[in-house]
């Protein structure tokens, strides 16, 4: 098994993502345009933000390669 660190950013994009879909993370300090952006790209993120995590995991470990 080979590390490749490249992997991180997925990782921690997908991780942004999920969480700023669940309204855990802030995107804007206006709360009615944060209200707005979660109502509009949260349940696409909720989705797609598990995936970006786990091809940063197969990147991290190398399967990639």
């Amino acid at each position: 098994m080979h590390f490749n660190p490249s992997g991180l950013m997925a990782c921690a994009g997908g991780t942004y993502g999920l969480l700023a879909a669940l309204g855990i993370v802030r995107i804007s300090k206006n709360p009615d345009a944060n209200e707005a952006w979660v109502r509009k790209f949260g349940p696409l993120l909720k989705i797609l933000s598990p995936f970006v995590i786990l091809f940063g995991l197969a990147g991290l470990i190398g399967l990639f390669n």
